[in-house]
């Protein structure tokens, strides 16, 4: 049913699917105005009831032909059909536009179009023009001579750089570092550690080894029966002290 109205596509697609509907079943031109007539509802139910007073009026009969080029006029003007075409002819493929979404507007407005749409090298062409540049340029090298062809190889070229595109983003993700609490400790080395850092318990200081000076030793050689300042060893040791001699002096 069609109602009238400003929806200019509304009427298109009224039209449209009418046709449609007669070549499928096939019927005899002049059954047609006849058939659509009663489908007809509103503004575009007054708008035929003038526009067949005035024909009959003149003794005439309408074809279909001549009833879709009074329907276009009255619903579908030329300048709206015009701004169609231009739609059309500027179509491209925006960068957040899919494939898909492309291809359906495509279709859409290229029904304006027929010049275009009814050859299928014209079609193809048209087509891969509109193509956003990532997959445009990797089309250039080949010869389309069908949009189906085109369209296949353009969907599976936006697939792979979209699996391209994710495999790069993986790549700079940076990777989890393991913190230090979740690092697994040295026992060994702790305990090491904490014994390095024990206070000795006589001097209070920390040290390796025993109290030499508790033993009663020479605190240069660590021998027993003389004292530091009596060690034989004393003038040799007085440029370079041992490490023992470091430990007793603590």
């Amino acid at each position: 049913m069609f109602e009238g109205g400003a929806d200019y596509l509304a009427a298109e697609t009224w039209i449209r699917e009418i046709e449609e509907m007669y070549d499928a079943l096939q019927f005899l031109e002049e059954v047609k105005v006849k058939l659509a007539v009663p489908m007809l509802r509103g503004n575009a139910k007054f708008w035929w009831i003038a526009m067949k007073a005035a024909v009959q009026g003149k003794g005439e009969q309408l074809t279909w032909e001549e009833f879709n080029g009074k329907f276009y006029n009255q619903y579908f003007p030329q300048s709206v059909r015009l701004v169609k075409q231009n739609e059309f002819l500027a179509l491209k493929q925006t960068e957040n536009m899919t494939v898909l979404e492309y291809t359906s507007k495509f279709n859409e407005l290229g029904r304006f179009c027929p010049q275009f749409m009814e050859d299928e090298i014209s079609k193809a062409n048209k087509f891969e023009q509109g193509l956003i540049y990532g997959i445009r340029s990797r089309l250039a090298v080949l010869i389309f001579t069908s949009y189906q062809d085109v369209l296949e190889r353009a969907l599976k070229l936006e697939a792979e750089l979209k699996r391209s595109e994710k495999e790069r983003g993986d790549q700079k993700r940076p990777k989890m570092t393991e913190s230090l609490s979740d690092r697994p400790r040295n026992s060994e080395g702790d305990t090491n550690k904490k014994k390095r850092f024990e206070a000795c318990t006589y001097c209070g200081k920390t040290h390796r080894g025993p109290y030499f000076k508790k033993m009663g030793v020479c605190f240069i050689c660590g021998q027993h029966g003389h004292l530091a300042q009596d060690c034989p060893n004393k003038k040799k040791n007085d440029l370079e002290p041992t490490e023992l001699g470091a430990q007793l002096l603590h």
